[in-house]
């Protein structure tokens, strides 16, 4: 199978979801329901072919096997002579690295094209069509939409499952089809490289556990005291760390700010730190990463309730939001104190434990380049030629793991300041600036500025930014290379 067919795939995977909505807007009576089903058919009509190719071949396979039992040489019916049939094997191609990372790039383009629909017929033009659609898959939460709740309420369970469906990432769902190599390519384009053995099992385990968390957000928000479509909403909003609300405005208890920030900091968990808990191993919990990952998260609560005199429960969401790339903010930002904003800057170019829903640079590697940092110190006081090894959990990391994870968090920081340099350009302040790039090249979905009413080469800033944040730069490089190379 082509790159062409692993592509029909995603699309034809990645749709499935968005029957929810539709089926949902079709019983509520809303006309946006044929909209998204036009969505559907143009996603999964490529793999139709191969639907029904597959499906002759079932049926011929089945058909062949009755024949075999029937003719089978020792039957005592059988007096002629046995035709072999053979099977149909299909050959699947091993998909390259590069192959890999060039899909991962290439579905989070057409994917967010396509989805657009339903918010051009709602009245909304192509850039802010396209913008949400892209803010929805990449899972950031940065909307041009100011007033959820006049929206259909189907195209507003629409936003909230393209944010769901890409916190976790199509990728991971293929790896359920996908096996061997290419699968461990298309992890890694995910940034989800995994220690378990089988790509199928862990695709599987991964959306189990996915699903388990967005039943029990949806349970407790219901508990304390929310109508179900919100709590259904923003159990995926909160799980996927997507950050869109479905309203402008709400009330909420101090029990619900806490559900919603625990939310995001459980998707920002990597899957294999929570598929060890579930199995009591509760080691994890002393895990360098884990640990390191809550330290950053109490200082800069600390910081921003005693240095801003923000509301502590607000202090709380928003803080955890910033590094969770959750989105989720309480409070008008923009009045914050300076130092608040800029903590918050740090936490989203942070981001939350590798193989998670989060975005950022993430916890492990800003603790490898720590640690690197460190040793490089340490060695001006070691005798010359004395080895030093960086170790993560006591295990050595490689060197050319190190110099991956060093590599992507300048290259980072270049993309950061040089956005910030380009909205700074147009006017904004630098503060904003920097908190809008770090928001959306971290695909948090914080701002400090109304996204709506900026001009549309700004909104295809974000777009780019949003973009390259979830599929990571190194795919994106890769998507470059192998269009080349065509």
């Amino acid at each position: 199978m082509g790159l062409l067919n692993k592509f029909t795939a995603l699309l034809f995977y990645g749709a499935i979801p968005l029957l929810i909505p539709a089926a949902y807007g079709y019983y509520l009576g809303e006309e946006i329901w044929r909209t998204m089903a036009q969505v559907i058919l143009v996603m999964m009509l490529p793999s139709l072919p191969s639907i029904l190719i597959n499906f002759a071949r079932n049926t011929y396979t089945l058909f062949t096997s009755i024949l075999n039992l029937i003719f089978r040489r020792e039957a005592p019916w059988n007096y002629a002579t046995l035709i072999d049939l053979s099977k149909l094997k299909e050959q699947v191609s091993q998909l390259r690295l590069g192959e890999a990372l060039a899909l991962t790039s290439l579905a989070w383009i057409i994917i967010p094209l396509i989805s657009a629909w339903p918010y051009l017929h709602a009245g909304y033009a192509p850039t802010d069509a396209f913008f949400e659609s892209m803010s929805g898959w990449t899972s950031t939460g940065l909307s041009v939409i100011d007033a959820p709740e006049t929206l259909p309420q189907s195209l507003i369970l629409y936003r909230s499952i393209t944010q769901w469906i890409g916190g976790l990432g199509i990728i991971v769902l293929m790896l359920a089809v996908f096996k061997g190599k290419e699968g461990r390519h298309l992890l890694r384009a995910e940034g989800k490289d995994s220690l378990d053995v089988g790509i199928e099992k862990t695709a599987k385990s991964y959306w189990g556990i996915y699903i388990f968390l967005t039943l029990v957000g949806i349970a407790v928000l219901l508990f304390f005291g929310m109508d179900i479509f919100n709590a259904i909403n923003l159990s995926f909003s909160g799980i996927s760390n997507g950050g869109f609300f479905p309203f402008s405005d709400y009330a909420f208890t101090d029990a619900q700010k806490v559900t919603l920030a625990c939310l995001m900091f459980l998707g920002a968990l990597s899957f294999v730190f929570h598929k060890k808990i579930l199995s009591f191993k509760f080691r994890a919990l002393f895990s360098e990463e884990f640990l390191f990952f809550l330290v950053i998260i109490g200082v800069s609560v600390s910081l921003i309730y005693w240095i801003g005199m923000d509301d502590p429960y607000n202090s709380f969401l928003n803080a955890v939001s910033a590094v969770a790339s959750g989105g989720f903010a309480i409070g008008d930002l923009s009045i914050m104190h300076e130092f608040s904003k800029y903590v918050l800057i740090l936490l989203m170019i942070s981001g939350g434990m590798y193989g998670s829903t989060s975005g950022g640079i993430k916890i492990w590697r800003l603790l490898v380049a720590v640690k690197a940092v460190l040793l490089r110190i340490r060695s001006f006081f070691l005798p010359s030629g004395a080895v030093q090894v960086v170790k993560v959990e006591g295990s050595p990391v490689h060197t050319d793991l190190l110099m991956e994870s060093i590599i992507y968090v300048f290259a980072y920081v270049f993309l950061l300041l040089f956005g910030a340099g380009v909205f700074i350009a147009t006017g904004k302040g630098m503060v904003d600036s920097l908190f809008i790039v770090a928001s959306s090249l971290g695909n948090v979905g914080l701002s400090t500025l109304q996204v709506s009413s900026m001009g549309e080469i700004t909104k295809y800033c974000i777009i780019f930014f949003m973009y390259i944040g979830r599929i990571e730069i190194f795919p994106t490089l890769a998507l470059v290379r192998f269009i080349l190379k065509r």
